[in-house]
């Protein structure tokens, strides 16, 4: 999210449009930034629940309030300021 709204911002202010891939490629990078950051911290996150003995629905739980919530939300905001970075403005 950061990389793609810094980026995106950047080039709302200097006026340039940029192509498909330059604006939905920046969304990539944050996702896949997101998939290495979540995938480094998966096995000390299995760990603390094998440990910990605990029950599966909060082992889910945990996972949609630490994982897929926040995943969503910057791959939401990513995508908005990527369409809004290739927005053309056309007055009538």
């Amino acid at each position: 999210m950061f990389l793609s709204r810094t980026i995106a911002k950047q080039r709302m202010a200097a006026n340039v449009r940029p192509s498909f891939v330059g604006a939905w490629g920046l969304v990539l990078a944050d996702a896949l930034a997101l998939l290495l950051v979540f995938w480094l911290l998966y096995r000390p996150f299995q760990s603390v629940m094998t440990a910990l003995e605990v029950p599966t629905f909060m082992i889910i739980l945990a996972l949609v309030l630490l994982v897929f919530i926040p995943i969503q939300a910057v791959l939401i905001t990513s995508a908005l300021w990527a369409a809004k970075s290739r927005w053309v403005d056309i007055d009538p």
